[in-house]
């Protein structure tokens, strides 16, 4: 008769016990998974991935028993996300995956991503007011936003002031307040600062039209090609803009000698060229197309260097300046977990508080309207936030990784000959324009300008 209740006794306290180690490892694991997020990001750069880390520092700062672990994930391609598909696809998605801005509307239209305008609507903040204009229409796909702006980048003319001095040329032609120069005022100035050996091989190169960022986007926009007709939702690839484009790499490859710009090129930039010997920074190139993230390079490696900038060069004198711009997102992945953390921190770090945090400390401008100017943000960026008042940025369209793939190869060869400009255009449009109806009907965001 004893033994029996002390058995009842032991049963109880062994399921007690039981109950109370499942219960603390239950709310162990539950606990530490809701604190914990994951951030994939296209910012793999030195200078950015500790930029990011401050912003999460705050954030986590901010949220005791929060933490954000961040993984850089660059692509092998403009548009490239075989990765977060698998994860996507696995179920195993990041909390937030932060991406080149410009391939928004084509991972959003194949349902990699989250709607964010149901969030947004619902926290009733107009967020989308906060936002320059260009970066909140990259960053939507269909009127409704799926990626939270960033930062954002524009492009200048970058000159090199004692190498123009060396060939004779006061810098103060290129200054600012003359207004924007013109193509051909550029690339005769480039043609002054040209040097040659007995060969004929280059020492020495004022501007070279197609290098950096002097591709197909920069002087497509400078020419204001047409990208895409809303009317018949169709690419127009081969609009005028970008025939002017096309037909001035072809010039330009004859009348430089391109197998000889790739050779100086090959000599004087050689790959894992430490950065402190940019040809830009040594004097062998004087002039180039570039943009505000280069500020913070020349601070880093070559601080003594006597420089520039101006406005892009444009086809016709009095034409009025323009640029263009890219940058990067934040977006939740299509599964992601635990979203309303994720949206929380989403907001913290593309928000006002985090984007100050990165734009001070990675030399970048922001997209966040209130502190573009703000002189203790983007002061250190020179003429380069004054300019994002006539910036725009390439149309958001979800095949804009195919189409800059495309305009890769069309420039690649019309710059070797091996296409005339009409050729190259037309095998791009064939092989982008296709792709383009699945989406159809489909028209581009508008904002006042």
């Amino acid at each position: 008769m004893r033994s029996r209740p002390r058995r009842i006794r032991r049963v109880v306290l062994a399921v007690l016990a039981m109950a109370l180690v499942a219960g603390t490892a239950g709310a162990c694991s539950g606990n530490s998974s809701d604190r914990k997020l994951l951030v994939w990001t296209q910012l793999g750069g030195e200078r950015e991935l500790k930029a990011q880390n401050l912003v999460i520092d705050a954030f986590e700062k901010a949220n005791p028993g929060v933490t954000v672990q961040i993984v850089p994930k660059s692509g092998q391609f403009t548009g490239d996300s075989a990765a977060l598909i698998a994860a996507v696809r696995g179920n195993t998605p990041p909390n937030v995956y932060i991406i080149d801005r410009f391939t928004t509307a084509q991972a959003a239209s194949v349902g990699l991503f989250e709607d964010l305008q149901p969030r947004i609507d619902k926290d009733g903040e107009n967020l989308r007011s906060k936002y320059l204009p260009y970066a909140a229409d990259e960053a939507t796909y269909k009127g409704d936003m799926y990626a939270l702006p960033f930062d954002t980048d524009v492009r200048g003319l970058m000159y090199n002031k004692k190498t123009m001095r060396d060939a004779g040329i006061d810098p103060a032609v290129l200054d600012p307040k003359n207004g924007p120069p013109t193509i051909d005022e550029v690339v005769a100035l480039g043609k002054k600062m040209d040097k040659k050996d007995k060969r004929g091989n280059y020492t020495r190169m004022g501007f070279i039209p197609w290098d950096g960022q002097a591709f197909h986007a920069t002087w497509a926009i400078i020419n204001r090609a047409q990208w895409f007709d809303d009317k018949t939702c169709e690419l127009t690839l081969n609009s005028p803009g970008w025939t002017k484009a096309m037909q001035d790499f072809a010039d330009w490859a004859k009348e430089f000698d391109y197998s000889r710009v790739q050779t100086f090129l090959a000599t004087y930039r050689p790959p894992n060229q430490p950065p402190t010997q940019s040809p830009f920074y040594t004097g062998h190139i004087g002039m180039a197309v570039d943009g505000n993230w280069s500020v913070g390079s020349i601070k880093e490696y070559a601080p003594k260097l006597d420089y520039g900038v101006t406005y892009l060069p444009v086809p016709k004198k009095g034409d009025k300046p323009l640029t263009w711009a890219g940058g990067f997102a934040l977006t939740m992945p299509k599964g992601a977990p635990n979203q309303d953390l994720t949206w929380k921190f989403m907001k913290f770090m593309a928000g006002e508080q985090g984007q100050r945090i990165y734009a001070k400390s990675a030399s970048k401008i922001p997209t966040w309207q209130s502190l573009v100017d703000d002189k203790s943000v983007t002061g250190d960026q020179g003429i380069f936030p004054s300019m994002v008042k006539f910036t725009t940025s390439r149309p958001p369209l979800p095949v804009g990784a195919q189409i800059s793939d495309s305009m890769d190869a069309a420039q690649q060869a019309v710059l070797l000959g091996d296409s005339t400009p009409k050729e190259a255009l037309s095998i791009a449009q064939d092989r982008a324009g296709p792709q383009m109806k699945q989406f159809c009907p489909f028209k581009l965001p508008s904002h006042p300008e």
